[in-house]
């Protein structure tokens, strides 16, 4: 049996890169050449062990992109050779949310790189019904960052942007610096992110962005842009306790709130303010797959590549996972092409 070599989370605190088999595909599946694969906040909960789903042993990866190499499929939008990103929801069908258009959001929804095998591997195998092909011509590290770039997309939709003139983006890592430039490009004429990291602050101000660090600068800038009423619009992609604990007091009047972080625990809102200022609090999970042809659009004209500030081959993914978990990269692609 042939092998490939794979990132495999093996107990808690153990990412290794190991050789297994190369999986076999059974009907309506394909195998995808990885070309590369992208680390996820999530990830972090995976390896330590803390992920209330995960279970060792296990592929990470549900950010990437690929070739199709086999494919065993009656009827299908993608044929072997497609280059492709992959749609990683795994949704049973059934529930209220499945039967009524909000697949996403189903109520027992699980993922591949979470509940089954995912793509931080050589080889990966898939649902063809989760493929959704890409141009030709995208690079890699860039195809590797629709299925984050479609959370974005989906987020900046959960929002009225016409009468947003001033939209705050509290948290500057991949998901919030792509909401801003996706904000951006849907119109909304001033972007402030913020961040405690120094690093992301400047590579969010390379981006053109407005930037302000957390707390009073913060304050004080939104403020001077609004005519002390506050944004109009925040997204909160930190998913940090102070960030929830701040974000409605920069908000103005029957502004909104939009939450793309992912809260690891409840944490304290003052919901005094939201009832106080009849703010709009809306919450934003993954992404339906219109945000994924939306983000393929939107990736030709949005400076994407300056987010990817790391790449490393699979046999280094301990090391990159670590340079990772610490904050010393913002978005890191595992690329298994890569030579060491």
């Amino acid at each position: 049996m042939k092998t490939m070599l794979a990132a495999r989370y093996l107990a808690p605190h153990r990412l290794e890169a190991m050789e297994i088999p190369i999986p076999a595909i059974g009907d309506e599946e394909a195998l995808l050449e990885v070309e590369a694969c992208g680390f996820c906040g999530s990830d972090i909960s995976i390896v330590a062990g803390t992920h209330p789903r995960a279970r060792a042993p296990l592929t990470l990866g549900h950010e990437l992109c690929g070739r199709i190499v086999e494919i065993s499929a009656s009827r299908s939008k993608v044929a072997s050779g497609d280059r492709v990103a992959v749609y990683p929801l795994i949704c049973c069908g059934q529930c209220h949310a499945c039967t009524h258009g909000n697949a996403h959001v189903c109520r027992n929804l699980r993922l591949f790189g979470f509940d089954a095998d995912g793509g931080m591997a050589q080889y990966v195998k898939l649902p063809v019904s989760s493929l959704i092909k890409l141009p030709e011509a995208m690079p890699e590290r860039i195809g590797a960052l629709i299925e984050p770039l479609a959370v974005a997309v989906h987020g900046v939709a959960r929002a009225s942007l016409d009468q947003v003139e001033l939209a705050v983006v509290l948290g500057a890592g991949p998901i919030g610096l792509m909401t801003a430039l996706v904000a951006q490009a849907r119109g909304v004429g001033q972007v402030v992110v913020s961040d405690i990291l120094a690093s992301r602050m400047e590579l969010a101000a390379s981006l053109g962005l407005r930037v302000a660090a957390a707390g009073e600068e913060l304050h004080n800038a939104v403020m001077e842009l609004s005519n002390q009423n506050g944004a109009d619009l925040l997204f909160e992609c930190a998913g940090a306790p102070s960030t929830a604990q701040s974000m409605t007091a920069l908000v103005r009047s029957r502004g909104a709130i939009i939450n793309l972080g992912v809260f690891k625990k409840p944490v304290e809102v003052d919901m005094q303010s939201v009832n106080f200022k009849e703010i709009q609090l809306l919450g934003s999970r993954v992404y339906e797959r219109a945000d994924f042809a939306a983000g393929i659009e939107l990736a030709k004209q949005l400076p994407l590549h300056r987010i990817v500030t790391h790449a490393f081959p699979l046999q280094q993914v301990s090391h990159a996972f670590e340079a990772f978990r610490l904050g010393q990269v913002c978005k890191a692609l595992i690329v298994p092409a890569m030579s060491v």
